[in-house]
This record gives structure tokens, C-alpha cells and sequence, in this order.
């Protein structure tokens, strides 16, 4: 989220209008020493004028600049992906049963589709960028829950008996967790797809809520998957069966 809260600031301030009357604003206080206090005068007023600008797209070109900074910001993250996604694809084809790659192909698909919304303006214009953050947020997170539960079967691949029995629960719960977090997932999409005008706040704010949710249960997952592989716990659950 963090990304894309810099690159909408950068496009409020990085304007024609907040650029150019800085930068002349900043030259004339430099050169205030030769040409006397005129000069200064003049650097201060482009200074000010530069800051107007800024605040004026601040306060009415917020949502049209919060827009276009968030269907960039989509683009670059979607080409950045696909080839990592491609190659998890590879190694998920790998494992002896399908369900996995199924979810990541079916996870594709329906980001691929909100995209295209998302590129081609389709959604209403009063949905925060805060929202469709979460969606990408959640999207990244059942990435990185498929890819962890492909090391969990290759460390099962390494074990024998009933420690590998339950590392290879482990990961189908994962994928289970997926596939329900994909259905959700999809559940709001389709309703923030159905928001058109500016007075359904409340949809607004229970949608937002129910990805808030979904991203905390999902990020907690994860971090108890990245335990699992770090080696946590597993020397206990080895004495267990000793």
C-alpha cells in the first residue's frame, strides 16, 4: 500500500503547475543576493503558487489523480508478475495432485478479469484505491500461501512415516485456505464491480471491512507457514513420533 500511496503523492506534486512556479520560485531566492529584494519577492510568490497548485489538486483533482496513479500502478504490478507467476506455475504442475495449481490458475484468471476493470475504468469512480489495494494485497498473499505449500511438499518429499503424513495435511489445509480465500475474494469483486454511485458508503465500508478481515486470516496463515519451514516446532513434532 505504501507503493502506491507514493506514487499518488508524487503525482499531486509533480505537476506543470507545482513544478514550473517552484522552480522558477527557488531560482529568484537564489539569485535574491544580486538582484535584491524584488527577486526574493518574486521567488516567494512562485513558491506560493507552486503550493497552491499542490493543495488545489489536493482538494479537487484528488479522485481523478488517485485514479490514473492506481491503473499504473496495476499495470506495472501485473507485468512484474506474470513471469513469477508462470514459473510457480511450473513447479506446481510438479506435485502428484492438481488442486494447487488449479487454485493459482483460477486465482490468474479472476485478477487477470479484475485488472481489465481496473485498466479499462469499469469500476465505480468512488472506490477508494485503498480497496483495490487490499484485493491485490490478499492476491499476493494466497500467491505466497501456493508457493510456501510447494516447499511443504518438497520437505514431505524428504520425510517418511507419520511426520510426512503430517507435513502433507499441513499443506492441503493451505490450499484449502486458498481455495476459500479465492471464492471470497471473488464474492467481492463481484460487489465492488456492482457499486456505481457515491451514496452506497456503507457497501463501501463493509466491503472494505470484510478485506481488512480477509487479509489479516490470510497474512496470519502465512506466517505460520513460514514458520513451519523455517524449522519451528518441527524437532517436537519429531519426538512425537519417536
Amino acid at each position: 500500500m505504501d507503493d502506491l500511496r507514493k506514487r499518488i503523492l508524487l503525482e499531486l506534486m509533480i505537476t506543470p503547475a507545482t513544478v514550473i512556479p517552484v522552480l522558477i520560485g527557488g531560482s529568484l531566492l537564489l539569485l535574491s543576493e544580486i538582484f535584491g529584494g524584488y527577486s526574493a519577492f518574486a521567488g516567494f510568490i512562485g513558491l506560493l503558487v507552486g503550493f497552491g497548485a499542490f493543495l488545489t489538486n489536493l482538494v479537487f483533482n484528488l479522485d481523478h489523480i488517485s485514479r490514473r496513479a492506481l491503473k499504473q500502478w496495476h499495470d506495472q504490478q501485473l507485468k512484474i508478475r506474470e513471469k513469477e507467476l508462470d514459473s510457480l506455475d511450473r513447479k506446481l504442475s510438479r506435485t502428484e495432485d492438481t488442486n494447487d495449481e488449479n487454485a493459482l490458475r483460477n486465482l490468474r484468471v479472476l485478477y487477470k478479469s479484475f485488472g481489465s476493470d481496473v485498466s479499462g475504468e469499469k469500476l465505480s469512480d468512488h472506490i477508494p484505491p485503498q480497496m483495490l489495494q487490499s484485493i491485490d494485497d490478499i492476491f499476493k498473499t494466497c500467491v505466497a500461501k501456493l508457493d510456501r505449500s510447494y516447499e511443504i511438499y518438497r520437505t514431505a518429499g524428504t520425510m517418511t512415516g507419520k511426520l510426512k503424513h503430517d507435513m502433507q495435511r499441513q499443506r492441503m489445509n493451505v490450499i484449502t485456505e486458498v481455495e476459500s480465500s479465492i471464492l471470497e475474494l471473488g464474492s467481492v469483486i463481484n460487489e465492488v464491480r456492482a457499486l456505481k454511485f457515491k451514496n452506497e458508503g456503507n457497501e463501501l465500508r463493509q466491503l472494505q471491512k470484510r478485506l481488512s478481515s480477509q487479509l489479516e486470516v490470510a497474512k496470519a496463515t502465512e506466517e505460520g507457514m513460514a514458520s513451519i519451514m523455517r524449522g519451528d516446532g518441527i524437532d517436537e513434532r519429531l519426538k512425537e513420533y519417536e
